[in-house]
């Protein structure tokens, strides 16, 4: 019985946010997925099995639902569609804005029809907004969404990451929206309409670049791997990370401490970096002899960061991905299986995903069964304390989170209203709270808003023990240290549950909390190499040369997916009364969303490899360059309407006439001649004069946008996503805004990140019940922690 076992769920999401019900139903949802009578879209799409026509997009998104079939054009099966909602939680969509309203069955009439029914839209700008009528593709929301500005190398164009993180991303946000919806129906008994934006939800990921900017104006540029280089091994690449001293001093260890690497200078990181052109061939000639994945072990074994560039076929089958159950074999359609991943979340030790084939074509659905235990209880169960607008108002949260991951978690509760302490101690603080030296940043600052902070040294028996009391009264634990240093702590599940059996945690490692490699050490970027996503996230003429990435990714989104968990657990809670445990691993949420291409992989080996920005869907695909300096624009030509439109845009010139063009196949034999043809046009032209000239024609194409581009962008600022705060230790900064909006949602809370132990008073007089002479004597001891006085030391 999975966290959301008698939930229900009607899924007419095409494309765009399929991804949201497909996690619903791994959770334990029952998700019926409607199609019109001839096949969702996403049938239609790429990548297929060897028999060209088995969408392997659709069987991945699909798995583990139900399926059913109605024409909406038709009124008879509109009627049908609302008899079904009168016994579903939940309907997901996708439809243009305004297209359910012309077939009278609007979010908003819908909720009022039904007022018990959550609404969840995904759109790729929103249901409002200068941008609400314009063309979206996955490719268009990657790079309006700024994560494509600094993918790639300089010398070439930015580069679109493989799968659809966009249209993923948006439909893993969908899914914490609408969990967030459905906890404040189960208090008040009202259903809401959600509105969830593509742009939006990918603007929340590329490391906090909308803060930086605002503080800082550069929006820096494409650096392929940069700060986290790859190296050449005997038979391949290992991205080696050394940020901190100790472990550069591990590495000279290991090489043998090679006298050009001598200089007491290098222990600095700046000055690495400024100094890598004499390092990296160093490096290299040390690792020319080792294989990939057996120097990747040997660096582990000695504390340094360091992961293997693994192939897709190497992903699908290693003694990691095997023994952790990463890949399921589960049919996709048409007699045939292919290797599924196998969901983002192990729940209580048990894997949470797809239990069952996608649905076929054409399938019918009889209507919900009455409803059973499951669904009574989850009806019927305690309500969560409901005294405020905001839906998790009453819910008490200690975060442990380090970086990017276990912290965004909070931040998503905390702006729903969860009173999230942060837990943390000047003598091992946060990484990212000091990497500039300081108590204070626009990273840490974006990522730690809305908490408090306590600070605390667990390292003492008696810090231990204050936490264990607040353990008892809290309803959240966030982690994602180190395998194993919860436990060295003495804060393991089992020690955790036993204090308060109704605790519900979220935990995630780099690599996950079991398997040969659980131990394994590393940063977001350690997670590219061995998911597959460094070798995919190329140009397709340089396979055998990562260009690599510095985005952090995918650190944010497992923020989106702990949060999830988060919910799910508590809303697991009100049936049971019992917590959970919903454990993610951080590079299985990057195997996560490069599903397709690891089945198709699958079915044909060797097959998957790096397609940069073009697509088979049609031509011209791509990102062109446009006037001004490192200027970009995608544009995506789906159909013939769309090159119809192109063409009218570009004047009809000679070139475009050619009958050959007219056709979808045509144009893809021609892309290289599309490409430089619509590139000479680009290029005379700013960027957003292209984006606004072609969407007006019905193009889809977005500017390739950095954080300064969002602190400026009309639609962004008409939906409120800029926030901007007053921040101790910064000044005026502006803060990346919420991914959803809901007609029962008040704004999302937004208040400065704390000091370190800005609060440490406060929670051991309010919480603790402590004296303010037993505060004073703790304090002393160093057991608990005020704000402190001198500058971190990043050692």
């Amino acid at each position: 019985m999975g966290p959301l076992s008698g939930m229900r769920v009607i899924d007419l999401a095409d494309e765009k946010g399929e991804l949201c019900g497909r996690v619903l139903a791994d959770l334990g949802a029952d998700v019926v997925r409607v199609e019109p009578p001839g096949g969702a879209v996403s049938r239609t799409l790429p990548p297929f099995a060897p028999d060209g026509e088995t969408s392997l997009y659709f069987a991945f998104r699909n798995a583990g639902k139900r399926g059913a079939t109605l024409d909406l054009d038709d009124a008879a099966d509109r009627t049908q569609l609302e008899r079904w909602l009168d016994d579903a939680d939940v309907l997901v969509e996708s439809f243009a804005p305004g297209r359910l309203d012309a077939l009278e069955l609007g979010p908003d009439a819908l909720v009022e029809r039904h007022p018990h029914l959550v609404v969840t839209s995904i759109s790729d700008f929103g249901q409002t907004g200068p941008y609400r009528d314009w063309s979206g593709t996955d490719l268009v929301g990657f790079a309006m969404g700024g994560m494509m500005h600094r993918a790639g190398i300089p010398e070439k164009p930015p580069l679109v990451a493989p799968g659809a993180l966009a249209y993923d991303a948006a439909g893993m946000t969908a899914a914490l929206a609408t969990l967030v919806g459905f906890w404040k129906r189960l208090a008040t008994g009202r259903g809401q309409h959600l509105d969830v934006s593509v742009m939006e939800a990918v603007a929340n990921l590329p490391d906090w670049a909308m803060p930086n900017f605002s503080i800082n104006p550069n929006p820096g540029g494409r650096m392929g791997a940069g700060i986290y280089p790859l190296y050449r091994c005997a038979d391949g690449y290992v991205r080696l990370i050394v940020l901190v001293k100790h472990h550069w001093h591990a590495l000279l260890d290991w090489m043998g401490r090679p006298p050009e690497l001598a200089d007491p200078e290098l222990d600095g990181f700046i000055q690495r970096l400024m100094r890598m052109a004499e390092i990296v061939p160093v490096i290299e000639r040390f690792l020319a002899d080792w294989p990939m994945v057996a120097a990747a072990e040997e660096a582990q074994r000695r504390g340094i960061a360091c992961t293997p560039v693994l192939r897709p076929g190497e992903v699908l089958d290693n003694v990691h991905t095997r023994s952790r159950g990463t890949f399921r074999t589960l049919p996709i359609g048409a007699g045939r299986e292919a290797s599924l991943a196998s969901g983002f979340f192990v729940v209580d030790g048990e894997r949470a995903g797809p239990g069952s084939a996608p649905p076929e074509r054409g399938a019918a659905f009889d209507g919900f069964a009455p409803a059973g235990p499951e669904r009574r209880a989850l009806l019927s169960g305690e309500k969560p304390a409901q005294t405020h607008a905001r839906p998790l108002a009453g819910v008490r949260v200690l975060d442990f989170g380090i970086g990017a991951v276990g912290v965004e978690v909070g931040r998503l509760l905390a702006e729903q209203g969860a009173d999230v302490l942060k837990v943390e101690s000047a003598r091992a603080p946060d990484f990212i709270r000091t990497i500039l030296s300081t108590w204070m940043n626009a990273n840490f600052a974006s990522s730690s808003r809305s908490k408090k902070s306590l600070g605390v040294n667990l390292k003492d028996p008696r810090g231990l023990e204050l936490v264990k009391r607040l353990l008892a009264d809290v309803d959240v634990l966030i982690d994602n240290s180190a395998t194993g240093v919860m436990e060295r702590l003495g804060l393991d599940w089992e020690t955790v549950h036993e204090i308060n059996p109704r605790l519900v945690v979220f935990t995630s490692q780099l690599v996950g909390s079991f398997g040969p490699w659980k131990d394994w050490v590393g940063y977001g970027p350690s997670t590219h190499p061995v998911s597959g996503l460094t070798h995919l996230w190329n140009y397709p003429e340089d396979e055998e040369r990562p260009a690599g990435s510095t985005a952090t990714y995918p650190d944010h989104y497992v923020g989106r997916v702990g949060a999830l968990g988060v919910l799910a657990g508590l809303v697991a809670r009100q049936r049971s009364g019992r917590g959970l445990v919903a454990d993610a691993a951080q590079f299985e949420t990057s195997v996560g969303m490069l599903g397709d291409l690891f089945a198709a992989e699958s079915l044909a080996p060797g097959s998957v490899a790096p397609q940069g920005n073009a697509s088979p869907r049609g031509a011209p695909w791509g990102c062109y360059p446009c006037e001004g300096d490192d200027a970009w624009c995608v544009v995506c030509v789906r159909d013939d309407a769309a090159w119809r439109a192109l063409r009218a845009v570009l004047g009809d010139p000679a070139w475009a006439r050619d009958a050959a063009l007219d056709t979808r196949a045509g144009r893809v034999a021609q892309r290289a001649q599309l490409d430089a043809e619509l590139a000479a046009w680009t290029a005379k032209r700013p960027a957003r004069e292209v984006m606004e000239t072609l969407q007006a024609a019905g193009v889809a194409a977005g500017i390739v946008a950095h954080g300064g581009d969002h602190l400026g962008d009309p639609h962004l600022e008409a939906r409120g996503f800029h926030q901007w705060i007053d921040q101790p230790g910064i000044g005026r900064l502006a803060l990346e805004g919420t991914p959803f909006r809901g007609s029962d949602l008040p704004a999302p809370l937004v208040t400065p990140a704390p000091w370190l132990g800005e609060h440490t008073r406060e929670v051991a007089r309010e919480r603790l019940g402590l004296s303010d002479s037993e505060i004073e004597r703790l304090v002393a001891d160093g057991v608990l922690e005020d704000p402190p006085d001198a500058p971190p030391s990043n050692q």
